[in-house]
């Protein structure tokens, strides 16, 4: 089988990690694969390490009607079986009629009109797949793939690396400095909690979120680690993650939590509302509701028994629905159908 994927996004993000862990995964079961991607470090040196063969190409707008005809030259030249674009802007750029099936990822609710390339649509949870289908009006063409965390393992950080003293909890958040993902919520939720917060990644709302630690008195007991690879040596930092997302469809940080076995507090949004039973693999509370968040976040670090608990029904989770294994070899079978089906 061959795989030809597309990769539109920006250098930071969850859609973005989880599309290069996926084709280095891929690789790793002997899926032939060429990749057009940005130039983004985040891109080219996973796929160099791999040795997974791979095009730099813009992807910006106003060189669409060139690098659109570009891709068709590599579609024909490369034959793929299938065409995998990530997200809309990498669809966008995907021209009709090659006679390849074209796969579209969804990574949440996208408008369709950049996906009209695509014959097959891919979701990462039930209610991105319900959408999809509705909106499109074709849902047996829609079909349902999780993510996955592919953690490595990092050369181990210490606590005096980010200013955290010695016995303090640490809660985790690692998410885009963005209003989506609710880094205001916890940073007030966290304003009578006798905890250290440690916020690996980076976005436009950085600076107001900085800014609004201070006006919360925060300044000491916070650190704004900015974009980080090191996933999981912050993770053998944390004490509880924290997902208080607004919107998310399906964190890919709930299943490096749960493989990590650091206990998962978060909102319900989307994603975390599925995959989160409250009490046993996780914690919830209502989107905006910061007293509730600082409820759960306290009970949490104050139960240890709960905490355990929370920690055994996380790594379960993890273990029958979001190992790499699981998702990987779905994601295989995904390609395998729509190769049968064909061109629709």
């Amino acid at each position: 089988m061959k795989i030809l994927h597309l990769i539109a996004g920006a250098a930071r993000g969850g859609a973005e990690t989880f599309a290069m862990d996926a084709i280095v995964a891929l690789h790793e079961r002997g899926v032939a694969q060429h990749v057009l991607c940005r130039g983004h470090d985040n891109f080219v040196r996973p796929l160099r390490t791999a040795n997974i063969p791979h095009e730099v190409f813009t992807f910006a707008r106003w060189r669409k009607w060139l690098e659109r005809i570009q891709v068709s030259g590599r579609i024909e030249s490369y034959s793929p079986d299938v065409v995998h674009c990530w997200m809309a802007r990498a669809a966008d750029f995907t021209p009709k009629g090659k006679g390849v099936p074209v796969l579209g990822w969804f990574g949440s609710g996208h408008n369709l009109k950049y996906y009209s390339a695509c014959d097959y649509y891919m979701g990462v949870s039930g209610e991105v797949v319900e959408y999809i289908g509705r909106a499109s009006g074709r849902p047996e063409r829609v079909f349902l793939v999780n993510t996955f965390g592919t953690l490595r393992e990092d050369a181990p950080v210490s606590r005096e690396e980010f200013g955290i003293p010695e016995g303090k909890p640490v809660i985790l958040m690692l998410a885009r400095m963005h209003p989506t993902k609710g880094v205001d919520l916890l940073l007030r939720a966290c304003v009578d909690l006798d905890v250290f917060l440690l916020l690996a990644g980076d976005g436009p709302e950085m600076e107001s979120y900085q800014k609004l630690a201070r006006d919360l008195g925060l300044e000491l007991r916070v650190c704004f680690a900015g974009w980080r690879d090191d996933r999981s040596a912050l993770l053998d930092l944390a004490d509880v993650v924290a997902v208080p997302s607004r919107n998310d469809a399906a964190p890919t940080v709930m299943a490096e939590t749960w493989g990590k076995g650091v206990a998962l507090v978060a909102a319900r949004a989307d994603g975390p509302r599925q995959f989160i039973e409250h009490g046993v693999n996780g914690m919830l509370s209502d989107v905006e509701d910061v007293a509730g968040l600082t409820k759960n976040l306290r009970t949490v670090l104050d139960d240890d028994a709960l905490r355990e608990r929370l920690v055994a029904g996380g790594r379960h989770t993890y273990e029958t629905i979001f190992s790499k294994e699981i998702v990987v070899s779905k994601l295989l079978s995904t390609y395998e159908e729509i190769v049968r089906r064909g061109v629709v």
